[in-house]
């Protein structure tokens, strides 16, 4: 299995984070089922091999389509190989969506939809010029060609992106009135615009903030006191509270986080190397 992230050119770095590949078999995963969880960024997602299955919390398995968009996660998403994976990924920065994607992000939180339902031309544009290329190193340059194309960065809030960065340097801390205070805006109006252009309301991008920040520090710490530590360096009331957040948005204990196998996760989270 190989991961690889790219920078994206400089037109699109203010509304995309990066843009991956992912190549490899359903046997690099041994069958398993692969939970991803809430960072707090939507994706666009275009399957050149086989697509994945998607495993609902009620037990329905769903194929994915061959291109589909990812909007915000609010819980675990759990996702199953079905074959020769050849995978080209667009993360967006959390406000940036809008600029490539005209509909407001709250309708499309917790979702995994066929990029086609929301715009037809753009996703057929999209997975021809993917499909055309050689390599999937190739297919991400071309997806990065073709969003340039379709680009619109006026449509970046200039209020939700000074949120963003105070929520994301502090690590969630904070409350949504102070974050509102440094934007010059109202909380109400904030919290509004914050829904359109992110998904989330801002309290809840905070929580999805400090639990991606706990996430990191649990993985990293050493035996023992691991999740007391974690509680206390990132803000949480106690351990217990720590816990059921984590519960919550990672869908079982921070113990039997470390216990299953989360490849896929480990990888996004930021473990691949960067390339040029």
């Amino acid at each position: 299995m190989k991961y690889a992230e790219y920078a994206p050119s400089v037109g699109l770095s203010s509304v995309i984070r990066c843009i991956w590949t992912l190549e490899g078999t359903a046997d690099d995963f041994a069958g398993a089922a692969q939970p991803i969880l809430p960072d707090g960024r939507a994706e666009l997602i275009v399957h050149l091999g086989d697509a994945f299955e998607r495993i609902h919390e009620s037990g329905v398995i769903e194929r994915q389509p061959n291109m589909i968009f990812a909007g915000q996660l609010d819980g675990p998403l759990v996702i199953r190989p079905t074959g020769m994976t050849s995978v080209v990924g667009i993360r967006f920065h959390a406000d940036g969506t809008p600029a490539v994607i005209r509909c407001p992000q709250h309708r499309l939180a917790g979702l995994t939809i066929a990029f086609s339902d929301l715009s037809p031309a753009f996703a057929r544009e999209l997975h021809d010029v993917c499909a055309a290329q050689p390599s999937v190193s190739l297919a991400a340059r071309a997806a990065d060609d073709c969003l340039r194309r379709h680009l619109d960065d006026s449509r970046i809030d200039p209020h939700v992106r000074v949120a963003i960065g105070a929520i994301e340097r502090r690590n969630g801390a904070g409350t949504v009135d102070e974050v509102a205070a440094l934007t010059g805006v109202s909380r109400r109006h904030l919290e509004r615009r914050f829904q359109e252009v992110v998904g989330l309301t801002p309290k809840r991008f905070a929580r999805i903030t400090r639990f991606q920040h706990a996430l990191r520090t649990f993985e990293q710490g050493k035996s023992g006191h691991r999740g007391a530590l974690t509680a206390a360096t990132c803000g949480y009331a106690d351990q217990a509270h720590f816990i059921r957040d984590f519960g919550e948005l990672a869908g079982c204990s921070p113990e039997a986080h470390l216990l299953r196998d989360a490849m896929l996760n480990r990888l996004f989270a930021g473990s691949a190397q960067r390339r040029g």
